[in-house]
């Protein structure tokens, strides 16, 4: 399952791109099954069935996981697929799960909807159902919250959620071939999380500020497809999300500025942060490098990486 950068520039909550980070997850099970009602509560499954057998390597490695009281999303996830698709409540007496992530954790890049993704995708596969990705992606939406994120992971690509009516879908967006993508990754994880950062925002925008949100997301959109760079540019100046987060990084600014001298057309927070994301064309590498020096100059560590943009999204094999 790819990472994704949501939230681009004024694409709150409705634009996020895939990204080649990936996390893989294993699973075994026994022929044995069990009833959800022969245990006390979910975590009593989890507890006996399913954290004896697991093993993390990557970015998961010093997750605090390893409290055996707190599931992994991947498998609340599992648990929450078998049960929403009923009516047989069964689970597996022995999941034994291997889970890798080069995803770094808390940083913006969708790695909570990756695990999410992962689990459902194999709950399908414990259930003895083909892959079933539209499936797979109402059910990480439910599970996680975040359509963007979970669009991204599910079928790759740039992804928009859409709202129809009650239904949330997803619907692939064109991304120009010429365009290439920095990260910049703080070494250190912001000690506000996503549900905190969101507090930050206002719950209402002037009249003029709305106008201006939706014309930069429109300009963002053509700039995406084309590869026009003043475009990308333009759409990158969001009036919701980005004025009240940018706070939290520490030299955001410096930042943004030192990836658009390296050459990017524009630079902003991926997701709710701390990673900064910058899109261009040409030297990408450049970028990603003066965008970490511009970390440095402010105090934080930071790793430059310059993925690409993940064609495919779920992966079941």
């Amino acid at each position: 399952m790819p990472a994704s950068s949501a939230n681009l520039g004024p694409g709150f909550d409705c634009l996020a791109l895939a990204l080649e980070l990936r996390l893989t997850a294993d699973a075994t099970w026994t022929g044995e099954s069990v009833k959800l009602h022969s245990f006390d509560s979910p975590l009593s499954w989890w507890q006996k069935c399913v954290a004896p057998f697991r093993k993390y390597s990557g970015t998961l490695v010093d997750f605090d996981d390893e409290l055996i009281e707190k599931p992994n999303l991947f498998a609340v996830a599992f648990f929450k697929a078998v049960v929403n698709a009923g009516p047989e409540y069964t689970l597996p007496a022995r999941l034994e799960t291997s889970i890798h992530s080069d995803i770094a954790i808390g940083q913006g890049l969708g790695s909570s909807a990756a695990a999410v993704v992962a689990g459902a995708a194999i709950a399908q596969a414990w259930r003895g159902r083909k892959p079933d990705n539209d499936r797979l992606f109402q059910t990480a939406v439910e599970i996680e919250g975040h359509a963007d994120n979970a669009a991204a992971a599910v079928f790759g690509g740039l992804q928009a959620a859409l709202l129809q009516g009650k239904n949330t879908r997803s619907r692939s967006l064109p991304w120009h071939s010429s365009l290439k993508v920095a990260l910049c990754v703080p070494n250190e994880t912001l000690k506000e999380n996503t549900s905190a950062t969101r507090r930050w925002l206002p719950e209402q925008l002037k009249r003029t500020e709305a106008v201006s949100n939706q014309r930069a997301l429109l300009t963002l959109l053509y700039g995406l497809e084309t590869g026009d760079g003043p475009a990308i540019a333009a759409g990158f100046e969001d009036r919701l999300h980005v004025p009240h987060r940018k706070a939290m990084i520490a030299g955001y600014e410096d930042i943004v500025g030192a990836a658009v001298e390296a050459g990017a057309f524009g630079a902003t927070i991926s997701g709710a942060g701390g990673s900064m994301i910058a899109i261009g064309t040409g030297d990408i590498d450049k970028v990603g490098a003066a965008m970490r020096e511009a970390y440095k100059r402010h105090g934080m560590e930071a790793t430059a990486i310059t993925p690409q943009v993940a064609k495919q999204g779920a992966i079941a094999s």
